[in-house]
């Protein structure tokens, strides 16, 4: 059964796991360093961890992260509409140097979601993992899951270390345009695990989540600087590509990247015709809306338009757009105590629905904002504004038009 809602709402930003049932037959790749795989916790169905390697868990995980009728559940609650499933990102298989075991990685994620779309139409849709590092092979399942009924593929911020633009992903990026698929970009690896000892020193994530909350901005920035400096965009312009988390740091180094090459030309004898502004507004850039912050939000609806910005939530993890603290406990499903003094009330598309339509409307809104400050130095600040058009598209309109669904 559909949600019911008086508006739409697709969350292009989910992830999923495979279920714990997967974990013996998952054995045969944990050789590898960086291979993970689900275990339930011991005596508890409805829980379960992501295991490293060396056995160890690295993540901790409720039923949703695997379970249709879980994610059905809260979908419900939050008047979720649609949501669009793509793997957990240290999942896709970029480290492996097999093409035969990365092939078979990304089949086992890409079948799970295919079938759980399959299952409920009306509710998910579906992106692949790709075996990047083998062209060939990414191609031959891209078309696969295209044939699945699949509406593209999520790619990390850099494959293993190497940027975007390299020439051995051009083709695949090639083959989805001609085939109408979409790309997600989300940032992984990279700055948020440093291989060289004092960069990885200063990345710890014990340093206040430092990898996740500045290292994902940093290496979304790269990707979208690799696509556009390597021409892909350029080259593509009708490659539909959605960057994660609000494009991370990139639309706010726009002017600073576009003034860069106007300051020092010699540096950029190389560059691509379209300057970063140009590349934005000329070719399928998109972005999720999750960025945390209404004026962020604001800023993105400047440089992109409500047309380029889908709603996205980055569910069922932690840094997701849904509060995920109780309001009579004030503490989440692990038993942490809440860290703010509020509940910030927050659920997928709460950054969008909750800012106002109009100036009457503001200190309303403000309700829902109650954690933000409403002042700088200059004094008092107000909240940006949304049309109820401009709401919607974000809401459902352009992850509809990201995906081409009919």
């Amino acid at each position: 059964m559909a949600a019911q809602n008086q508006q739409e709402k697709w969350d292009v930003h989910t992830h999923t796991t495979p279920a714990p049932e997967t974990f013996d037959a998952l054995a045969r790749f944990s050789h590898y360093e960086n291979f993970v795989r689900v275990r339930a916790e011991s005596g508890d169905r409805c829980r379960a961890a992501l295991i490293n390697h060396r056995g160890e868990a690295v993540r901790h995980l409720h039923r949703n992260a695997w379970d249709a009728h879980a994610r059905l559940a809260e979908c419900d609650a939050h008047h979720v509409t649609m949501q669009v499933l793509s793997p957990t990102p240290m999942m896709l298989p970029d480290y492996v140097e097999s093409e035969d075991d990365a092939a078979e990685i990304c089949r086992i994620l890409n079948d799970g979601n295919a079938e759980i779309a399959a299952e409920f139409p009306a509710r998910f849709t579906a992106l692949a993992a790709l075996p990047m590092h083998f062209p060939d092979a990414a191609m031959r399942e891209l078309e696969r899951v295209r044939r699945l009924g699949m509406r593209g593929f999520e790619i990390n911020s850099n494959i293993g270390g190497i940027d975007l633009d390299h020439p051995d992903f051009f083709p695949v990026f090639q083959a989805a345009a001609h085939s109408n698929m979409a790309v997600f970009i989300h940032p992984w690896g990279g700055f948020m695990s440093p291989s060289e000892g004092p960069l990885r020193l200063r990345m710890h994530a014990q340093r206040n989540w430092r990898p996740w909350l500045i290292g994902m901005g940093m290496e979304t920035a790269l990707a979208f600087d690799a696509m556009r400096c390597g021409a892909v965009h350029e080259r593509l312009p009708n490659l539909r590509v959605l960057y994660a988390h609000g494009g991370g740091a990139f639309p706010a180094m726009l002017g600073r990247l576009e003034h860069g090459a106007y300051s020092r030309p010699d540096l950029f004898r190389n560059s691509p015709r379209l300057n970063p502004f140009q590349t934005v507004h000329e070719c399928a850039v998109y972005t999720d809306s999750l960025t945390h912050d209404p004026w962020m939000l604001h800023l993105l609806l400047q440089h992109l338009g409500a047309k380029r910005i889908a709603m996205g939530s980055d569910y069922p993890y932690p840094l997701g757009e849904v509060d995920p603290f109780d309001g009579v406990t004030q503490r989440d499903t692990h038993g942490n105590q809440r860290p703010y003094a509020q509940a910030k009330d927050i659920h997928p598309g709460h950054m969008v629905e909750r800012l106002p339509e109009n100036e009457s409307e503001i200190e309303a809104a403000w309700r829902h904002f109650h954690w933000l400050p409403r002042g700088n130095a200059d004094g008092p600040r107000d909240l940006p504004m949304l049309s109820a058009a401009e709401k919607q598209q974000i809401l459902s309109g352009t992850a509809k038009e990201w995906l081409r669904w009919s």
